[in-house]
């Protein structure tokens, strides 16, 4: 390949952290899967920031409008065998292109000469419209645009897949009788541009569906959002759950699995 090729490669956008394991990444069953899915969700936003240049991850688009990398999709697949308290983790974070829409970023997460969990996320931009309700979230753009590599196949392959459940969803509106009705609390549930934050879903998911054992797999498909004091009805739907709010549109659509004990 030439110099000249290489040159106008894509950037490749990647980070390693090392940390120590304390009480705030672990459950009782390994590590914590809502620590890792809000810090990956920083990551995620702070290697888009990278890519575009920026040293915040505060994005706006061309006219000065807030934009939002809104997350369309996560999988969080956790090892058997957690962590030790005082134990050391590495957790290594590349971004990709999946589409001329999507940003995925990966994360692995390794210790003790194995890894303990992967997890990848699909965002895309969005803002709110006029009304500035949480119902009403628009796809925007940033004022500038990233060069990413191509996702690899796994994150192509997810995304492919977490379309194809979103169109299933929205095309039907027959839900089962509600496992649970669970109304998110502003304070706790909440993001700091008030979206329910999307750790939510998989916390309201476990809440409405509770299980023995650890958490194996869990895959998350976002499609919608609501305002605070707004409620989310939780139902049994084509092997995972579904969340809708109270006009009936569905939201969420979580599909979990767990480890096999022994």
């Amino acid at each position: 390949m030439t110099a000249l090729a290489l040159a106008n490669l894509p950037q490749r956008i990647e980070a390693r952290e090392s940390l120590v394991v304390a009480m705030a990444h672990l459950s009782p069953f390994g590590l914590s899967e809502q620590w890792l899915l809000r810090d990956a969700g920083d990551r995620h936003w702070a290697l888009i920031a990278q890519a575009l240049g920026q040293t915040q991850a505060v994005f706006a688009d061309a006219d000065g409008r807030p934009v939002y990398a809104a997350f369309c999709a996560t999988r969080l697949d956790l090892e058997q065998g957690p962590p030790d308290l005082g134990h050391r983790i590495e957790i290594t974070s590349t971004l990709y292109a999946v589409s001329a829409t999507r940003i995925g970023s990966c994360h692995v997460v390794s210790g003790g000469g194995r890894v303990l969990a992967r997890l990848n996320m699909i965002s895309t931009f969005v803002s709110h419209d006029a009304s500035g309700s949480n119902r009403r979230i628009v796809r925007n753009a940033p004022q500038s645009a990233a060069d990413l590599p191509p996702a690899p196949d796994v994150l192509v392959d997810f995304g492919d897949r977490a379309r194809a459940v979103a169109r299933g969803l929205r095309a039907q509106r027959l839900h089962m009788p509600a496992l649970a009705q669970i109304s998110p609390v502003p304070a706790l549930d909440f993001n700091a541009v008030g979206l329910l934050y999307f750790p939510t879903f998989s916390r309201l998911a476990e809440t409405a569906a509770p299980a023995a054992g650890a958490l194996r797999t869990r895959e998350v498909v976002y499609l919608g959002n609501i305002d605070p004091g707004e409620s989310v009805s939780v139902h049994h739907a084509c092997g995972g759950l579904e969340m809708c709010r109270g006009d009936g549109v569905t939201i969420a659509f979580v599909r979990t699995e767990r480890a096999t004990p022994g």
